[in-house]
């Protein structure tokens, strides 16, 4: 009766702990959306820039300058935007798989217990 009891306990623990990853990685997912659409838009308003820019060259040469300068930029752009999304997903993970990984913990630390407890002969 005790041991079903604490198996019950147990197993409701791991149930809330589900639940609780589940929300903090459903939250995390909206937060990255939303960011992706704000630097959606902030790329399109630079890209309409850019072409802008682009038209009112007067030259081959300042235009191809132009061109480089943009190209430079939106690579280092691209090269930030990834390693931000790299890092915040990153954070997403571990704070997703946190609440998981304690009752992995307890899980070994009863195993534990249970393997130091003397078997009744």
């Amino acid at each position: 009766s005790s041991a079903m009891g604490e198996v019950s306990e147990f197993t409701k623990g791991n149930v809330e702990a589900m639940v609780e990853s589940g929300k903090i990685f459903a939250e995390g997912c909206q937060e990255i959306g939303s960011a992706m659409v704000a630097e959606s838009r902030t790329a399109f308003e630079t890209m309409t820039g850019d072409i802008k820019e682009l038209a009112a060259a007067k030259s081959p040469t300042d235009f191809l300058k132009i061109q480089s300068d943009m190209l430079r930029k939106n690579f280092d752009t691209a090269v930030a935007y990834g390693s931000k999304n790299s890092e915040t997903f990153l954070k997403l993970m571990s704070d997703a798989a946190a609440p998981l990984s304690g009752r992995v913990s307890l899980a070994v630390e009863k195993v534990r217990q249970t393997a130091t407890i003397p078997a009744a002969v």
